[in-house]
């Protein structure tokens, strides 16, 4: 079981025929793998993870407010024992709510995303333990079907984070 935390920059944007509607700032993300190995430095796991992107940064949007995205898929992670330097992937089913600042909410069609990952795990326990903590960066792509209406193209979100986490074997 590894359990991620992190922060970052994210966008969420989508192309009208009216010009372009964009929630720009700081985003959190949160994610929960299970899975296990299936070689000694190969993990396979189910994720079930998400992002929120808030528009305190900049927004081409009126009364643009926050994008919450959603994503349950699977994927894989390899270490590079002994350091234990890892990189991981995961393909995900998406799903979008954009909300504005007067609390109208939206919600996108469901589409796909998918993560990459690298980073550092650290020893942070017993040898009966198995425990460590992590320090990585992830990049995520998310596309979701259009919020309807004529012209209206589907939402793209993307978003970089500083990924903080804990195993538990």
């Amino acid at each position: 079981m590894r359990v991620s935390a992190g922060l970052g920059l994210g966008t969420a944007r989508r192309d009208r025929d009216g010009g372009r509607e964009k929630v720009s700032g700081l985003q959190g993300l949160a994610s929960l793998d299970l899975g296990g190995a299936v070689r000694p430095d190969l993990v396979v796991f189910g994720r079930l993870g998400g992002f929120a992107v808030n528009h305190a940064s900049d927004s081409d949007s009126p009364n643009a407010g926050s994008a919450y995205f959603a994503l349950l898929g699977i994927g894989a992670r390899y270490h590079l024992m002994p350091r234990d330097w890892y990189a991981s992937g995961a393909l995900s089913l998406a799903l979008m709510s954009v909300t504005s600042d007067l609390g109208d909410v939206e919600n996108a069609h469901p589409g796909f995303g998918f993560e990459l990952e690298l980073g550092k795990n650290f020893w942070a326990g017993t040898p009966r333990e198995a425990r460590t903590v992590g320090l990585g960066a992830r990049l995520a792509y998310v596309r979701c079907g259009s919020l309807g209406g004529a012209g209206a193209g589907p939402w793209v979100g993307t978003a970089f984070s500083l990924v903080f986490s804990t195993t538990i074997e």
